[in-house]
C-alpha cells in the first residue's frame, strides 16, 4: 500500500469517496481531480486519502465504502496514507483498534457538532470525550488535524500542547472565513512543530481565485509560521471547482513553478512541496 520517497506531498484529497469505482483511482479517470497515473507523471510522491463519513447521509455505509476502497488500492509509485476526517466513526464504535491502526492522520470533527466537539459552523468546545480521544490518537501515533475545528474547539486542542497540523486551511488574514486560520493559530501550530497545508479550494482563497492567489497564501503563511511549517493539502475531489490555472493533479508543476516565479529558492520549494510534511510525519508518527 505504501512506499517511502520524495516528490510532492499532498496532505489531503477526498478521492476515496468521490471515486465510484476504485479503478478510477488506479487506472485513471477524467472524472477525478487525482488519480495514480496522472499523479505519478506530475511528480507526486505521497497523498493522504481521506474518508469523511460525516459528510454523507448514511455515514456508516460511507465509512465502510471508504475502507473497502482503501483496502483495494495498491500503488507502486505513490505513497498512500489514510486520513479520517471526522472521528464520529471511532466514537460510535464503527472502527476498532485494528482498523484504527491503518489511519495516519485524523480530525476530531467535520463540519458541525459531533460527540467530540464543535466543527466549522458552531461555537462549541471540545467535549471530554474529544479531549480523551485526542490524547489517545497521539499515543497511537496518529497525527491530529485541526482543519475542521471551530475557533473554540481548535483553541482548546491547541492549549493541550499536543502536536497538531492543518492539512487543508488557508490564511484568514487574506480571506476572512471560518475555515481559514487566524495568524495567532498559525503561529501556535508552528510552535508545536506542525505544518499548515495551503489548500486549492477557491472559496478559501478569495474572489477570482487563481494560482497567484494560492501563492499569496503560501507567502503569508511562511511569513507568519516560517518556511519549515508550510506545505500543501489540495482538497482534490472534495470541491467542485478549482482555481484558474489548476485542472487537477496534473497541474502540480504549474503550482511549483508559481513558487519559483515568486522568488522562492529551490530548497524552499522542496520544503513546501513535500519535505516539511515528511518531517512532521516522521517526527510525530503518522504511520509511514
Amino acid at each position: 500500500m505504501t512506499r517511502t520517497g520524495g516528490g510532492i506531498f499532498d496532505a489531503h484529497v477526498d478521492t476515496l469517496l468521490s471515486a465510484e469505482d476504485p479503478a478510477w483511482i488506479t487506472d485513471g479517470s477524467d472524472r477525478l481531480h487525482f488519480d495514480l497515473p496522472r499523479g505519478s507523471v506530475a511528480g507526486v510522491g505521497t497523498v493522504v486519502t481521506a474518508i469523511c463519513a460525516e459528510a454523507w447521509k448514511e455515514p456508516a455505509k460511507a465509512f465502510e465504502r471508504g475502507f473497502a476502497a482503501w483496502r483495494s488500492l495498491e500503488s507502486p509509485s505513490i505513497e498512500l496514507l489514510l486520513g479520517l476526517e471526522g472521528c464520529e466513526p471511532v466514537a460510535a464504535g464503527w472502527i476498532g483498534e485494528e482498523d484504527l491502526s491503518l489511519v495516519s492522520i485524523a480530525s476530531l470533527t467535520w463540519n458541525g457538532m459531533n460527540s467530540l466537539g464543535g466543527g466549522i459552523g458552531t461555537d462549541e468546545d471540545l467535549t471530554q470525550a474529544g479531549r480523551r480521544l485526542a490524547a489517545h490518537l497521539v499515543r497511537s501515533g496518529i497525527l491530529l488535524d485541526i482543519s475542521h475545528l471551530c475557533d473554540r474547539s481548535r483553541g482548546t486542542l491547541l492549549g493541550m500542547g499536543l502536536p497538531v497540523v492543518a492539512t487543508h486551511c488557508n490564511c484568514r488574514k487574506l480571506c476572512n472565513i471560518p475555515r481559514n486560520l487566524p495568524d495567532d493559530d498559525i503561529r501556535e501550530i508552528a510552535s508545536l512543530g506542525g505544518v499548515i497545508g495551503i489548500t486549492f479550494v477557491p472559496d478559501f482563497l478569495g474572489a477570482d481565485a487563481d494560482v497567484r492567489m494560492l501563492i499569496d497564501h503560501v507567502e503569508h503563511a511562511v511569513d507568519v509560521a516560517g518556511i519549515e511549517h508550510v506545505g500543501f493539502g489540495s482538497d482534490f475531489d472534495g470541491v467542485g471547482n478549482l482555481p484558474a490555472g489548476i485542472r487537477g493533479c496534473e497541474s502540480w508543476p504549474a503550482v511549483l513553478a508559481g513558487l519559483s516565479d515568486r522568488g522562492f529558492k529551490e530548497m524552499d520549494v522542496h520544503r513546501i512541496a513535500g519535505s516539511n510534511w515528511r518531517r512532521v510525519f516522521k517526527q510525530f508518527g503518522g504511520k509511514r
